[in-house]
């Protein structure tokens, strides 16, 4: 649950800043601490036993690639809320040098206290101003960075180029698996891997291993409890201009889905009006950070005769707990599963 994952992530903040006290001129500590400089030194096992670690990952162009870390990376950039997150979840938020298109107002609340303790240390940057040129790689490169956390589109040639320029000059890179079209499927296991090769990366291999085995627990506490209940049907869908998308068994919100007991119905990318209303679903869930997103269907007339929505089953979705959702991973098996089975929720 994700109150247990708060706890979680709040010891590890607790744990990192009670040992944290003095660093070295070169940033190195002795102590085996996440000093106020942004260098790390592993938890329990030492660098030498844990370094060189290879990584595989993809470049732009969607190839198998792998990078090995002799040490922890001590100058890191990260893309998105979700990677700055992973960071501050996994104590390495003294590491960062840049955060591009972070929403400040948006960061997870268990993170805000350790994310406001951090944030004077590294630079933001949020034009985007010049189409999607979220960060060029002339600003990239005037950093010094040497590992960078992104999405997929963030390595294009309008923005830092290609992850093999930054592989080649030393730099290490690391594309989430959800992200863009990495994957054919972006699935819960694709999460679970980005966390724990961060983990892996900067020898924080425990704190990640507590992050996963807590969404995977979450997904068995919930199947075991429901085990032999009939399955409930589920749409989930976006309104997109004029558009409606179907987030079907190719999106991590149709895999959430699944993998939390739900019928998820076999319905094409792109619906009409009528094809929701054929398909009926026991619960329609709609993404937006807003009950707006819902109200697009509870209010619409034409839904009225939906089973959802007579029997008051339709939610909004946050479309950050479903794509490349990083530790917000919780929050979307907690609203799906929530939506499936309200009284197992229920506070």
């Amino acid at each position: 649950m994700k109150k247990i994952l708060s706890l979680l992530i709040a010891a590890a903040m607790l744990l990192t800043m009670l040992t944290g006290c003095g660093s070295s001129p070169s940033g190195d500590n002795s102590d085996g601490s996440i000093s106020q400089s942004g260098n790390s030194e592993p938890e329990a096992n030492s660098a030498d036993d844990h370094y060189p670690v290879t990584i595989k990952n993809v470049n732009f162009a969607l190839e198998e690639t792998e990078f090995t870390y002799e040490k922890a990376p001590e100058r890191v950039i990260t893309f998105w809320d979700n990677s700055l997150e992973t960071m501050l979840a996994l104590g390495l938020g003294d590491k960062i040098i840049m955060a591009v298109g972070v929403n400040e107002e948006g960061i997870l609340p268990e993170l805000k206290e350790e994310y406001a303790r951090i944030k004077e240390n590294f630079e933001f940057y949020n034009d985007f101003t010049d189409s999607n040129a979220a960060l060029s790689k002339e600003t990239a490169i005037m950093m010094e960075p040497d590992f960078i956390l992104a999405w997929k589109s963030s390595f294009n040639d309008k923005t830092l180029q290609d992850t093999t320029y930054w592989n080649e000059k030393g730099v290490g890179t690391y594309i989430a698996l959800n992200s863009n079209d990495v994957s054919e499927y972006r699935t819960l296991e694709n999460e679970y891997t980005d966390i724990l090769n961060i983990g892996k990366i900067f020898n924080v291999e425990d704190r990640a291993n507590e992050i996963v085995d807590e969404l995977k627990a979450e997904v068995e506490r919930v199947t075991s409890a429901t085990a032999g209940q009939e399955n409930k049907t589920v749409l989930v869908i976006e309104f997109l201009g004029d558009s409606i998308v179907n987030y079907g068994e190719t999106m991590l919100a149709g895999d959430m889905v699944k993998a939390m007991g739900g019928d998820l119905l076999d319905a094409p990318s792109d619906l009409g009006k009528e094809d929701i209303i054929n398909l009926n679903p026991d619960v329609l869930l709609v993404i937006g950070d807003t009950e707006e997103a819902a109200a697009k269907i509870t209010e619409d007339p034409g839904f009225a005769s939906l089973q959802a929505v007579q029997n008051s089953n339709v939610y909004n979705l946050p479309l950050s707990y479903v794509y490349t959702s990083g530790v917000r991973t919780i929050y979307g098996l907690n609203t799906i599963g929530a939506a499936l089975y309200p009284d197992l929720y229920a506070d």
